[in-house]
Protein backbone atom coordinates (compact mmCIF):
# COMPACT_ATOMS: atom_id res chain seq x y z
CA UNK A 1 0.00 0.00 0.00
CA UNK A 2 2.82 2.39 0.88
CA UNK A 3 4.61 2.08 -2.45
CA UNK A 4 1.37 2.48 -4.40
CA UNK A 5 0.47 5.56 -2.37
CA UNK A 6 3.86 7.15 -3.05
CA UNK A 7 3.42 6.41 -6.74
CA UNK A 8 0.11 8.25 -6.58
CA UNK A 9 1.84 11.09 -4.78
CA UNK A 10 4.48 11.63 -7.48
CA UNK A 11 3.00 9.86 -10.50
CA UNK A 12 -0.78 10.23 -10.32
CA UNK A 13 -2.82 9.43 -13.38
CA UNK A 14 -5.61 11.65 -12.06
CA UNK A 15 -5.74 14.52 -9.58
CA UNK A 16 -8.61 16.40 -7.93
CA UNK A 17 -7.73 20.00 -7.06
CA UNK A 18 -10.00 20.98 -4.18
CA UNK A 19 -10.16 24.76 -4.04
CA UNK A 20 -9.48 25.24 -7.76
CA UNK A 21 -10.15 28.79 -8.91
CA UNK A 22 -10.08 31.11 -11.90
CA UNK A 23 -9.14 34.06 -9.71
CA UNK A 24 -5.39 34.82 -10.12
CA UNK A 25 -5.39 36.10 -6.53
CA UNK A 26 -6.28 32.62 -5.24
CA UNK A 27 -3.81 29.83 -4.56
CA UNK A 28 -6.16 27.36 -6.25
CA UNK A 29 -5.73 29.25 -9.50
CA UNK A 30 -1.95 28.84 -9.45
CA UNK A 31 -2.15 25.10 -8.77
CA UNK A 32 -4.38 24.69 -11.81
CA UNK A 33 -2.28 27.05 -13.92
CA UNK A 34 0.94 25.23 -13.01
CA UNK A 35 -0.56 21.84 -13.86
CA UNK A 36 -1.57 23.17 -17.26
CA UNK A 37 1.69 25.00 -17.96
CA UNK A 38 3.78 22.01 -16.85
CA UNK A 39 1.75 19.82 -19.23
CA UNK A 40 0.63 17.35 -16.57
CA UNK A 41 0.13 13.99 -18.26
CA UNK A 42 -2.82 12.84 -16.15
CA UNK A 43 -6.44 13.92 -15.79
CA UNK A 44 -7.33 17.08 -13.86
CA UNK A 45 -10.59 17.43 -11.91
CA UNK A 46 -11.12 20.87 -10.34
CA UNK A 47 -13.40 20.94 -7.28
CA UNK A 48 -15.26 24.13 -6.36
CA UNK A 49 -18.90 24.36 -5.26
CA UNK A 50 -19.31 27.79 -6.85
CA UNK A 51 -18.17 27.04 -10.40
CA UNK A 52 -19.15 24.83 -13.32
CA UNK A 53 -15.70 25.02 -14.93
CA UNK A 54 -12.19 26.21 -14.11
CA UNK A 55 -9.71 27.14 -16.82
CA UNK A 56 -11.55 25.02 -19.35
CA UNK A 57 -11.98 21.94 -17.15
CA UNK A 58 -15.37 20.71 -15.93
CA UNK A 59 -15.68 21.55 -12.24
CA UNK A 60 -17.28 19.37 -9.54
CA UNK A 61 -18.95 20.47 -6.28
CA UNK A 62 -17.08 17.87 -4.21
CA UNK A 63 -14.74 14.91 -4.56
CA UNK A 64 -17.62 12.43 -4.24
CA UNK A 65 -19.22 13.85 -7.42
CA UNK A 66 -16.24 13.02 -9.65
CA UNK A 67 -17.32 10.03 -11.78
CA UNK A 68 -13.80 8.63 -12.35
CA UNK A 69 -11.20 7.08 -10.07
CA UNK A 70 -8.87 9.55 -8.37
CA UNK A 71 -5.25 8.83 -7.44
CA UNK A 72 -4.40 12.11 -5.76
CA UNK A 73 -6.36 14.84 -3.97
CA UNK A 74 -4.61 18.21 -3.73
CA UNK A 75 -6.27 20.43 -1.13
CA UNK A 76 -6.07 24.23 -0.82
CA UNK A 77 -9.15 25.19 1.23
CA UNK A 78 -9.50 26.37 4.87
CA UNK A 79 -8.42 23.81 7.46
CA UNK A 80 -11.88 23.14 8.91
CA UNK A 81 -13.07 21.63 5.62
CA UNK A 82 -10.19 19.19 5.24
CA UNK A 83 -11.67 16.32 7.34
CA UNK A 84 -14.79 16.16 5.18
CA UNK A 85 -12.73 16.21 2.00
CA UNK A 86 -10.66 13.30 3.27
CA UNK A 87 -13.83 11.34 4.11
CA UNK A 88 -15.04 11.83 0.53
CA UNK A 89 -11.59 10.86 -0.74
CA UNK A 90 -11.74 7.66 1.29
CA UNK A 91 -14.98 6.72 -0.45
CA UNK A 92 -13.24 7.23 -3.81
CA UNK A 93 -10.31 5.01 -2.76
CA UNK A 94 -7.85 7.87 -3.13
CA UNK A 95 -4.30 6.80 -2.23
CA UNK A 96 -2.53 10.14 -1.68
CA UNK A 97 -3.49 13.60 -0.42
CA UNK A 98 -1.39 16.75 -0.61
CA UNK A 99 -2.69 19.20 1.99
CA UNK A 100 -1.37 22.67 1.21
CA UNK A 101 -3.64 24.30 3.79
CA UNK A 102 -2.08 25.67 6.99
CA UNK A 103 -3.71 26.01 10.40
CA UNK A 104 -2.82 22.64 11.90
CA UNK A 105 -0.10 21.59 14.36
CA UNK A 106 1.90 24.76 13.79
CA UNK A 107 -1.07 26.91 14.84
CA UNK A 108 -1.66 25.76 18.43
CA UNK A 109 -4.00 23.45 20.38
CA UNK A 110 -6.98 23.52 18.00
CA UNK A 111 -4.71 22.87 15.05
CA UNK A 112 -3.05 19.97 16.86
CA UNK A 113 -6.43 18.31 17.39
CA UNK A 114 -7.48 18.96 13.80
CA UNK A 115 -4.28 17.34 12.56
CA UNK A 116 -4.98 14.28 14.73
CA UNK A 117 -8.48 14.10 13.24
CA UNK A 118 -7.30 14.10 9.64
CA UNK A 119 -4.63 11.53 10.40
CA UNK A 120 -7.25 9.21 11.87
CA UNK A 121 -9.48 9.55 8.82
CA UNK A 122 -6.63 9.09 6.36
CA UNK A 123 -5.06 6.24 8.29
CA UNK A 124 -8.23 4.16 8.38
CA UNK A 125 -8.66 4.66 4.61
CA UNK A 126 -5.05 3.99 3.63
CA UNK A 127 -4.53 7.55 2.37
CA UNK A 128 -0.98 8.88 2.74
CA UNK A 129 -0.69 12.60 3.47
CA UNK A 130 1.97 15.08 2.36
CA UNK A 131 1.65 18.05 4.70
CA UNK A 132 -0.42 19.75 5.88
CA UNK A 133 1.07 23.25 5.63
CA UNK A 134 3.12 22.56 2.52
CA UNK A 135 3.50 23.62 -1.09
CA UNK A 136 3.68 19.92 -1.74
CA UNK A 137 4.97 17.91 -4.66
CA UNK A 138 6.64 18.53 -7.99
CA UNK A 139 7.48 15.86 -10.56
CA UNK A 140 9.30 17.51 -13.44
CA UNK A 141 9.06 14.41 -15.62
CA UNK A 142 5.27 14.03 -15.64
CA UNK A 143 4.26 17.63 -14.87
CA UNK A 144 2.39 16.98 -11.62
CA UNK A 145 2.63 19.75 -9.04
CA UNK A 146 0.71 21.16 -6.11
CA UNK A 147 2.82 24.34 -5.95
CA UNK A 148 0.44 27.24 -5.37
CA UNK A 149 2.63 30.10 -6.59
CA UNK A 150 3.50 30.64 -10.23
CA UNK A 151 6.67 28.80 -11.22
CA UNK A 152 8.68 28.56 -14.40
CA UNK A 153 8.54 25.19 -16.12
CA UNK A 154 11.58 23.40 -14.67
CA UNK A 155 14.43 21.86 -16.60
CA UNK A 156 14.55 18.06 -16.33
CA UNK A 157 17.54 16.77 -14.41
CA UNK A 158 18.71 14.21 -11.87
CA UNK A 159 18.46 16.24 -8.63
CA UNK A 160 15.58 15.68 -6.20
CA UNK A 161 14.85 17.81 -3.13
CA UNK A 162 13.00 16.96 0.08
CA UNK A 163 11.96 20.01 2.05
CA UNK A 164 10.12 20.93 5.20
CA UNK A 165 9.45 24.44 3.97
CA UNK A 166 7.50 25.77 1.02
CA UNK A 167 10.44 28.01 0.22
CA UNK A 168 12.05 25.13 -1.70
CA UNK A 169 9.02 24.72 -3.94
CA UNK A 170 8.58 28.43 -4.57
CA UNK A 171 11.26 31.05 -3.95
CA UNK A 172 14.25 28.70 -3.95
CA UNK A 173 12.83 26.73 -6.85
CA UNK A 174 12.75 29.88 -8.95
CA UNK A 175 16.29 30.64 -7.82
CA UNK A 176 17.46 27.18 -8.91
CA UNK A 177 15.68 27.44 -12.23
CA UNK A 178 17.20 30.84 -12.99
CA UNK A 179 20.75 30.19 -11.74
CA UNK A 180 21.44 26.44 -11.92
CA UNK A 181 21.86 24.33 -15.04
CA UNK A 182 21.63 20.81 -13.60
CA UNK A 183 17.82 20.53 -13.67
CA UNK A 184 15.43 18.79 -11.28
CA UNK A 185 13.60 15.50 -11.03
CA UNK A 186 11.35 15.60 -7.93
CA UNK A 187 10.60 18.10 -5.17
CA UNK A 188 8.77 16.90 -2.04
CA UNK A 189 7.50 19.56 0.34
CA UNK A 190 6.53 17.85 3.59
CA UNK A 191 5.36 20.75 5.75
CA UNK A 192 4.27 19.48 9.16
CA UNK A 193 5.22 15.86 8.35
CA UNK A 194 2.01 14.66 9.94
CA UNK A 195 2.27 11.39 7.98
CA UNK A 196 4.83 11.13 5.19
CA UNK A 197 8.31 12.16 6.26
CA UNK A 198 11.86 12.28 4.90
CA UNK A 199 12.34 8.53 5.27
CA UNK A 200 9.27 7.72 3.18
CA UNK A 201 10.38 9.99 0.36
CA UNK A 202 13.95 8.69 0.52
CA UNK A 203 12.67 5.15 0.06
CA UNK A 204 10.78 6.26 -3.04
CA UNK A 205 13.76 8.17 -4.44
CA UNK A 206 16.10 5.24 -3.82
CA UNK A 207 14.32 3.31 -6.57
CA UNK A 208 13.62 6.34 -8.78
CA UNK A 209 15.70 6.04 -11.94
CA UNK A 210 15.30 9.77 -12.59
CA UNK A 211 17.01 10.72 -9.30
CA UNK A 212 20.77 10.50 -8.77
CA UNK A 213 21.40 13.25 -6.20
CA UNK A 214 19.21 14.11 -3.18
CA UNK A 215 19.14 17.39 -1.27
CA UNK A 216 17.22 17.79 2.01
CA UNK A 217 16.13 20.76 4.08
CA UNK A 218 14.86 19.63 7.49
CA UNK A 219 13.84 21.37 10.70
CA UNK A 220 13.17 18.16 12.61
CA UNK A 221 13.36 14.38 12.18
CA UNK A 222 10.25 12.38 13.15
CA UNK A 223 11.66 8.89 13.67
CA UNK A 224 15.40 9.01 14.17
CA UNK A 225 15.93 5.26 14.16
CA UNK A 226 14.09 4.73 10.87
CA UNK A 227 15.81 7.76 9.34
CA UNK A 228 19.15 6.23 10.33
CA UNK A 229 18.28 2.90 8.71
CA UNK A 230 16.95 4.42 5.49
CA UNK A 231 19.73 6.97 4.98
CA UNK A 232 22.41 4.36 5.64
CA UNK A 233 20.94 2.29 2.82
CA UNK A 234 20.23 5.10 0.33
CA UNK A 235 23.56 6.91 0.85
CA UNK A 236 25.44 3.94 -0.59
CA UNK A 237 23.63 4.41 -3.89
CA UNK A 238 22.98 8.15 -4.11
CA UNK A 239 24.63 11.09 -2.35
CA UNK A 240 22.37 12.77 0.23
CA UNK A 241 23.11 16.38 1.16
CA UNK A 242 21.24 17.84 4.09
CA UNK A 243 20.73 21.31 5.51
CA UNK A 244 19.43 20.74 9.02
CA UNK A 245 18.29 23.98 10.63
CA UNK A 246 16.94 24.55 14.15
CA UNK A 247 20.43 23.91 15.58
CA UNK A 248 20.00 26.49 18.35
CA UNK A 249 17.28 27.03 20.93
CA UNK A 250 16.10 30.12 19.05
CA UNK A 251 16.01 28.16 15.80
CA UNK A 252 14.12 25.36 17.53
CA UNK A 253 11.52 27.80 18.84
CA UNK A 254 11.10 29.23 15.33
CA UNK A 255 10.72 25.74 13.84
CA UNK A 256 7.99 24.92 16.34
CA UNK A 257 5.85 27.82 15.11
CA UNK A 258 6.79 27.25 11.45
CA UNK A 259 6.09 23.54 10.99
CA UNK A 260 5.48 22.32 14.52
CA UNK A 261 8.85 20.54 14.58
CA UNK A 262 10.67 19.65 17.76
CA UNK A 263 14.42 20.29 17.79
CA UNK A 264 16.78 17.31 17.62
CA UNK A 265 19.95 17.72 19.67
CA UNK A 266 22.57 18.86 17.22
CA UNK A 267 25.36 16.57 18.42
CA UNK A 268 23.07 13.56 17.97
CA UNK A 269 22.18 14.60 14.45
CA UNK A 270 25.85 15.22 13.63
CA UNK A 271 26.70 11.70 14.77
CA UNK A 272 23.85 10.32 12.64
CA UNK A 273 25.27 12.04 9.55
CA UNK A 274 28.73 10.60 10.16
CA UNK A 275 27.31 7.12 10.69
CA UNK A 276 25.20 7.08 7.54
CA UNK A 277 27.42 9.01 5.13
CA UNK A 278 25.00 11.93 4.77
CA UNK A 279 26.81 15.11 3.73
CA UNK A 280 25.77 17.87 6.11
CA UNK A 281 25.98 21.49 4.95
CA UNK A 282 25.80 24.73 6.89
CA UNK A 283 23.66 26.94 4.65
CA UNK A 284 21.72 27.13 1.39
CA UNK A 285 24.76 28.41 -0.52
CA UNK A 286 26.76 25.31 0.39
CA UNK A 287 23.79 23.03 -0.30
CA UNK A 288 23.44 24.37 -3.84
CA UNK A 289 27.20 24.34 -4.41
CA UNK A 290 27.53 20.69 -3.49
CA UNK A 291 24.38 19.58 -5.28
CA UNK A 292 25.87 21.13 -8.41
CA UNK A 293 29.16 19.27 -7.92
CA UNK A 294 27.47 15.88 -7.54
CA UNK A 295 25.04 16.55 -10.40
CA UNK A 296 27.78 17.50 -12.87
CA UNK A 297 30.97 15.71 -11.89
CA UNK A 298 32.13 12.10 -12.25
CA UNK A 299 33.27 10.14 -9.18
CA UNK A 300 36.76 11.00 -8.06
CA UNK A 301 39.28 8.24 -7.43
CA UNK A 302 41.47 10.12 -4.95
CA UNK A 303 42.12 13.37 -3.08
CA UNK A 304 45.06 14.74 -5.08
CA UNK A 305 44.19 18.12 -6.57
CA UNK A 306 45.88 19.89 -9.43
CA UNK A 307 45.51 23.67 -9.40
CA UNK A 308 45.86 25.90 -12.45
CA UNK A 309 45.55 29.59 -11.64
CA UNK A 310 46.24 32.67 -13.73
CA UNK A 311 47.71 34.45 -10.72
CA UNK A 312 50.33 33.65 -8.12
CA UNK A 313 47.92 34.67 -5.36
CA UNK A 314 45.38 32.19 -6.70
CA UNK A 315 48.01 29.45 -6.38
CA UNK A 316 48.83 30.37 -2.78
CA UNK A 317 45.19 30.68 -1.66
CA UNK A 318 44.27 27.42 -3.40
CA UNK A 319 47.09 25.65 -1.54
CA UNK A 320 45.75 27.06 1.74
CA UNK A 321 42.24 25.85 0.92
CA UNK A 322 43.47 22.36 0.01
CA UNK A 323 45.31 22.06 3.30
CA UNK A 324 42.30 23.47 5.19
CA UNK A 325 40.15 20.61 3.89
CA UNK A 326 42.77 17.94 4.48
CA UNK A 327 43.24 17.27 0.77
CA UNK A 328 46.56 16.82 -1.05
CA UNK A 329 48.32 18.99 -3.59
CA UNK A 330 49.16 16.51 -6.34
CA UNK A 331 52.84 15.77 -6.96
CA UNK A 332 53.18 16.06 -10.72
CA UNK A 333 55.12 13.35 -12.52
CA UNK A 334 58.57 14.08 -13.87
CA UNK A 335 57.17 13.89 -17.41
CA UNK A 336 54.50 16.51 -16.66
CA UNK A 337 57.03 18.83 -15.01
CA UNK A 338 59.36 18.59 -18.00
CA UNK A 339 56.52 19.21 -20.42
CA UNK A 340 55.33 22.33 -18.58
CA UNK A 341 58.86 23.65 -18.05
CA UNK A 342 59.58 23.38 -21.75
CA UNK A 343 56.86 25.94 -22.45
CA UNK A 344 57.58 28.37 -19.62
CA UNK A 345 59.98 31.33 -19.80
CA UNK A 346 63.34 30.85 -18.08
CA UNK A 347 62.52 33.12 -15.14
CA UNK A 348 59.48 31.11 -14.04
CA UNK A 349 59.25 28.21 -11.60
CA UNK A 350 56.80 25.52 -12.70
CA UNK A 351 55.03 23.42 -10.05
CA UNK A 352 51.59 22.52 -8.72
CA UNK A 353 49.75 24.82 -8.07
CA UNK A 354 50.65 26.10 -11.54
CA UNK A 355 50.83 29.81 -12.26
CA UNK A 356 49.43 29.40 -15.78
CA UNK A 357 50.41 32.93 -16.72
CA UNK A 358 53.97 31.59 -17.07
CA UNK A 359 52.83 29.06 -19.67
CA UNK A 360 50.80 31.72 -21.47
CA UNK A 361 53.81 34.04 -21.65
CA UNK A 362 56.05 31.22 -22.83
CA UNK A 363 53.65 30.05 -25.55
CA UNK A 364 52.34 33.50 -26.50
CA UNK A 365 48.80 32.29 -27.16
CA UNK A 366 46.08 32.29 -24.48
CA UNK A 367 43.94 29.52 -25.94
CA UNK A 368 46.78 27.16 -26.80
CA UNK A 369 48.41 27.66 -23.40
CA UNK A 370 45.14 27.01 -21.55
CA UNK A 371 44.57 23.78 -23.47
CA UNK A 372 48.18 22.75 -22.93
CA UNK A 373 48.06 23.33 -19.17
CA UNK A 374 44.75 21.52 -18.71
CA UNK A 375 45.83 18.60 -20.92
CA UNK A 376 49.02 18.24 -18.91
CA UNK A 377 47.12 17.99 -15.64
CA UNK A 378 44.38 15.73 -17.00
CA UNK A 379 46.96 13.31 -18.43
CA UNK A 380 49.01 13.16 -15.24
CA UNK A 381 48.16 9.95 -13.31
CA UNK A 382 49.02 11.68 -10.02
CA UNK A 383 46.22 14.25 -10.48
CA UNK A 384 42.76 13.05 -9.40
CA UNK A 385 40.88 16.33 -9.98
CA UNK A 386 41.54 19.85 -11.19
CA UNK A 387 40.65 23.33 -9.95
CA UNK A 388 41.04 26.09 -12.53
CA UNK A 389 41.11 29.77 -11.49
CA UNK A 390 40.80 32.42 -14.20
CA UNK A 391 41.09 36.04 -13.12
CA UNK A 392 41.25 39.64 -14.29
CA UNK A 393 39.32 39.43 -17.54
CA UNK A 394 37.14 41.86 -19.46
CA UNK A 395 35.37 41.41 -22.79
CA UNK A 396 37.92 43.75 -24.36
CA UNK A 397 40.97 41.92 -23.00
CA UNK A 398 43.46 41.33 -25.83
CA UNK A 399 45.50 38.85 -23.79
CA UNK A 400 42.57 36.48 -23.33
CA UNK A 401 41.30 35.56 -26.76
CA UNK A 402 39.83 32.13 -25.95
CA UNK A 403 36.89 30.24 -27.45
CA UNK A 404 35.71 28.85 -24.12
CA UNK A 405 32.97 26.65 -25.57
CA UNK A 406 35.30 24.97 -28.07
CA UNK A 407 38.14 24.50 -25.60
CA UNK A 408 36.10 22.99 -22.79
CA UNK A 409 33.75 20.89 -24.88
CA UNK A 410 36.77 19.23 -26.50
CA UNK A 411 38.49 18.70 -23.16
CA UNK A 412 35.35 17.30 -21.52
CA UNK A 413 34.91 14.82 -24.36
CA UNK A 414 38.53 13.71 -24.11
CA UNK A 415 38.74 13.55 -20.30
CA UNK A 416 35.23 12.71 -19.02
CA UNK A 417 36.40 10.85 -15.90
CA UNK A 418 38.45 13.54 -14.14
CA UNK A 419 36.49 16.19 -12.17
CA UNK A 420 37.09 19.83 -13.10
CA UNK A 421 35.78 22.91 -11.31
CA UNK A 422 36.29 26.50 -12.44
CA UNK A 423 36.36 29.82 -10.63
CA UNK A 424 36.20 32.97 -12.77
CA UNK A 425 37.11 36.25 -11.09
CA UNK A 426 36.54 38.89 -13.72
CA UNK A 427 34.06 41.50 -14.90
CA UNK A 428 30.47 40.47 -14.15
CA UNK A 429 29.77 40.23 -17.88
CA UNK A 430 32.55 37.68 -18.35
CA UNK A 431 31.64 35.74 -15.20
CA UNK A 432 28.03 35.37 -16.37
CA UNK A 433 29.06 34.40 -19.90
CA UNK A 434 31.62 31.80 -18.80
CA UNK A 435 29.30 30.34 -16.20
CA UNK A 436 26.53 29.86 -18.75
CA UNK A 437 28.87 28.23 -21.28
CA UNK A 438 30.69 25.99 -18.81
CA UNK A 439 27.66 24.82 -16.86
CA UNK A 440 25.78 24.08 -20.07
CA UNK A 441 28.72 21.75 -20.73
CA UNK A 442 28.33 20.21 -17.27
CA UNK A 443 31.38 21.92 -15.72
CA UNK A 444 30.51 23.54 -12.37
CA UNK A 445 31.71 27.06 -11.70
CA UNK A 446 32.00 28.86 -8.38
CA UNK A 447 32.58 32.53 -7.46
CA UNK A 448 35.61 31.73 -5.32
CA UNK A 449 38.50 29.28 -5.39
CA UNK A 450 37.69 28.30 -1.79
CA UNK A 451 34.29 27.04 -2.93
CA UNK A 452 36.03 25.15 -5.75
CA UNK A 453 38.04 23.18 -3.21
CA UNK A 454 35.07 22.75 -0.87
CA UNK A 455 33.10 21.12 -3.68
CA UNK A 456 35.96 18.78 -4.61
CA UNK A 457 36.42 17.87 -0.94
CA UNK A 458 32.76 16.83 -0.63
CA UNK A 459 33.06 14.77 -3.79
CA UNK A 460 36.19 13.02 -2.56
CA UNK A 461 34.84 12.28 0.94
CA UNK A 462 31.68 10.69 -0.45
CA UNK A 463 33.31 8.55 -3.14
CA UNK A 464 36.12 7.43 -0.83
CA UNK A 465 33.42 6.01 1.45
CA UNK A 466 31.16 4.73 -1.32
CA UNK A 467 33.50 4.07 -4.30
CA UNK A 468 32.11 3.40 -7.75
CA UNK A 469 33.52 0.55 -9.77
Amino acid sequence: MGKDSLRCLFEPESVAVVGASEDPEKFGYHIMRNLIDMEFRGKIYPVNRKRDSVLGFKCYPDVASIPENIDNVTIIVPAQYVPQILKESAEKNVKAAVICTSGFKEAGEEGIQLEKDILKIAGSAGIRIAGPNTTGILNVFNGYTSVFVKITKPRKGKVSIISQTGMFASVLLEHILSTQKYGLSKVAGLGNKSDLDDSDILEYLEADQETQVIGIYAEGINNGRRFLEITKKVSKKKPILILKSARSKSGGDAALTHTGSLMVRDEIFEALCKTTGIIRVSDIEELLDLIKAFAFLPPTKGNRIGVIAYTGAGCVMSADAIEHYGMQIANLTKETMEKLTSKAPGFGIVRNPLDAELVRQGMGNAEESLVFALESFFEDPNVDMVSLVIVGLTKESKIWDVDIKKVFSNLKNRFPDKPLVVSTLASQEVIDEYRMILENLGIPTYPSLFRNIRALNALQKYYSRFPRT
